[in-house]
């Protein structure tokens, strides 16, 4: 974890779900035919009872692209496809405290089949799901972010991340997600190749402070109307890869502006070894008593206290990407991302 830093883009982050929150004493749409999910019928604000496994993500393959959103404000640009064929992205595309927008950028057809957008900050690859870049490729340029000087302990920092909105009141599941007290396992599995990295340390180099991380975020979120504490919130992490650390371990901080716990369990949960370049890596697990200790650790922390009931608490948001805030160089590829509630 990056001390007194991660929560510039963290709190960026809730930009993508302010409006949702607002609203939050709205009533939820009701579940899609389509989904396997079953809604008791006795009394009022019952939670919804599985009864199929669950994929949580749609578009694993980023086949429709991204919704591309503007580095400052957070408002979406326009679409970044490799083609038009596949429909309108359901994705976005945060790029949270950089000098450039990767909107726009020319594409470039890689012998693979695969598009790359590039720019001198930033570099995002997608294609069929035969190319051998696929799923997805992630690229950012800390050296040239920061224009080769190191960041101040409180400035921001870039971060280039995916992130797909799951629950109600406006994922792409609505209420059909089910809240975590109705299962008995949420299985996560990626695959993660780190292709190259370079930490270009020079002087001013602190490692409390700069470093290049690439992480899937998954925000645990009160969604029980009835309840007070309804679209309160925690980060739960698993830290696929930190510069740092050969193996990134357990790290548990709490928000400076906004509160929320954010619980990251590293990799060690699932693997005794880290990422190596140029070799795949899988990760996969059941995340649920994971989960379940990180709203422990909120509770006990004085954190989430309106309810301390897992039939309030749903997976809302999944994120995925790298933060930067040294003068690190990094690209990441990753598949086969699942995530499914039994």
């Amino acid at each position: 974890m990056i001390l007194l830093t991660r929560v510039n883009s963290l709190a960026m982050f809730l930009l993508t779900i302010i409006f949702s929150l607002i609203s939050c004493k709205q009533q939820s749409p009701e579940p899609e035919n389509n989904i396997k999910i079953a809604t008791r019928q006795s009394g009022i604000n019952q939670p919804n009872t599985l009864i199929a496994p669950l994929q949580l993500l749609t578009d694993q393959n980023f086949q429709k692209g991204f919704n591309v959103l503007h580095p400052g404000t957070g408002a979406i640009q326009g679409p970044l496809q490799y083609t038009t064929a596949n429909g309108s992205p359901i994705w976005n595309l945060a790029q949270w405290y950089s000098q450039s927008s990767i909107y726009g950028a020319s594409p470039s057809t890689l012998a693979s089949g695969s598009t790359q957008f590039a720019n001198s900050d930033k570099a995002i690859t997608m294609g069929p799901t035969t190319s051998t870049d696929g799923s997805l490729i992630f690229a950012i340029n800390g050296q040239h972010e920061f224009n080769n000087i190191y960041r101040g302990a409180t400035d921001p920092f870039p971060a280039m991340l995916a992130d797909l909105k799951i629950a109600d009141p406006d994922g792409w599941l609505g209420s059909s997600t089910p809240f975590l007290g109705t299962l008995s396992n949420v299985q996560f599995n990626i695959d993660a190749k780190l292709l190259y990295h370079a930490r270009n340390q020079s002087t001013g180099y602190n490692s409390a402070i700069h470093a290049v991380q690439f992480s899937c975020t998954f925000l645990i979120q009160n969604l029980n109307p009835a309840n007070p504490g309804y679209g309160k919130s925690m980060y739960f992490l698993v830290m696929l890869y930190d510069d740092r650390y050969a193996v990134p371990a357990q790290s548990i901080s709490t928000d400076l502006f906004t509160g929320k716990l954010i619980y990251d369990v590293g990799i060690t949960p699932f693997s005794s070894t880290g990422l190596t370049a140029g070799q795949w890596k899988n990760i996969n697990g059941d995340l649920l008593p994971l989960i379940k200790n990180g709203l422990t650790e909120a509770w006990g922390r004085g954190i989430l206290t309106d309810s301390q009931n897992y039939n309030d608490y749903k997976i809302s948001l999944f994120t995925m990407g790298i933060e930067c805030p040294g003068l690190n160089i990094l690209t990441m590829q990753v598949k086969n991302l699942s995530l499914i509630a039994n």
